[in-house]
């Protein structure tokens, strides 16, 4: 079994005593809804690109409004390098589990914390003149942000957040090498919880 899915599992399972605890009464106040909208930030070897748009959105449960599970969607935006006649690009998407956390320290304001395992899609090419070719990988993966934010009412909240996304692109162990990247990710959030 896969090493990252398998530690996302585990840390799913290491808060669920959290859930035998949590006020019956309340239940439905711990569901959200989150959405991210913000910039990516792209290092790839000799691509260096910030520009191009990040969007995330993510569903989940807090056990006790504090620590849960979630899942999620993420497009990472993309990448895109030309010199001369040539320009080669890389477009991930990914979907992601794992663990959230989100604590008040002062009056309405919070601090958030998320990570876990991805699933990427990443689709590649390069253009020469008017000839192009690119090419889909699927791998596995990890991501982790944080954030600060501020709850406007009891179910509504706004942040600014920061994400990390270690992506591959390639088959291990087949004659082309995998190429490894972080990938950061700098936005503006809303959560709903009902």
């Amino acid at each position: 079994m896969n090493k990252t899915l398998f530690a996302a599992v585990l840390a799913v399972a290491a808060v669920s005593p959290f859930a035998a605890k949590a006020d019956e009464s309340n239940q439905l106040d711990n569901f959200f809804v989150a959405g991210n909208l913000g910039q990516s930030n792209y290092r790839i070897g000799g691509i260096s690109d910030k520009s191009d748009a990040f969007y995330n959105v993510r569903f989940g449960w807090r056990w006790n409004g504090i620590v849960g599970a979630e899942l999620g969607y993420a497009d990472l935006g993309k990448a895109k390098n030309d010199a001369d006649f040539v320009s080669t690009w890389a477009k991930p998407r990914v979907a992601q589990l794992g663990v959230t956390a989100k604590y008040n320290f002062y009056n309405n304001w919070y601090v958030t914390g998320h990570g876990g395992y991805l699933r990427s899609r990443t689709t590649a090419g390069v253009t020469v003149g008017d000839a192009s070719v690119s090419q889909k990988s699927w791998n596995n993966g990890w991501y982790a942000g944080a954030g600060v934010g501020y709850d406007v009412t009891k179910n509504v909240s706004l942040a600014l957040n920061y994400d990390n996304y270690h992506v591959k692109y390639g088959r291990a162990g087949s004659s082309e090498s995998q190429l490894n990247t972080n990938i950061a990710a700098y936005s503006a959030s809303v959560e709903y919880r009902f």
